[in-house]
């Protein structure tokens, strides 16, 4: 590669790297444009490589939230008697039933630690409620995504 060639290279990924700072969405533009053509030297490595990260990081911190929020509603559907609460819970419970279908693949499902989304759910119900909840999650994974049947 000779001088004006590496000068050229290194304009390209100081414009790229500035676009990202500027305008994000341009940026991504760009960046799956030369995906498409396969234009290796157009990508802005650095930035790309952690805007995949954290894509991935985003999408097991999403199912693990509604996991954790499953869990809090089931908790109180089942340990709260309060007709007016159930039937809310139920609403809640189908809600993140569906959300954690819309985002959940394979891998996905082996990131998220449902003991450390219980604990931070059963902390939750008990800042509400005075109840007696299980040390341990007593919902496996298939048990929190079993839809009731409707009435």
């Amino acid at each position: 590669m000779n001088s004006i060639d590496k000068m050229t290279q290194t304009y390209e990924t100081t414009k790229m790297t500035n676009l990202y700072e500027t305008d994000f969405v341009e940026w991504t533009i760009k960046q799956t444009q030369a995906l498409n053509d396969r234009d290796i030297k157009a990508l802005d490595w650095n930035n790309l490589k952690e805007e995949i990260e954290d894509l991935g990081k985003e999408q097991i911190h999403a199912v693990s939230s509604f996991v954790k929020r499953l869990i809090e509603h089931k908790l109180k559907l089942d340990y709260y008697s309060d007709i007016y609460r159930r039937n809310h819970c139920q609403t809640e419970i189908n809600n993140f039933q569906d959300e954690i279908e819309r985002r959940l693949t394979k891998t996905l499902l082996n990131k998220v630690d449902i003991d450390k989304e219980y604990e931070r759910a059963k902390r939750l119900v008990l800042s509400e409620y005075k109840l007696e909840l299980p040390d341990k999650c007593p919902y496996s994974f298939a048990d929190l995504m079993q839809r009731v049947p409707e009435n």
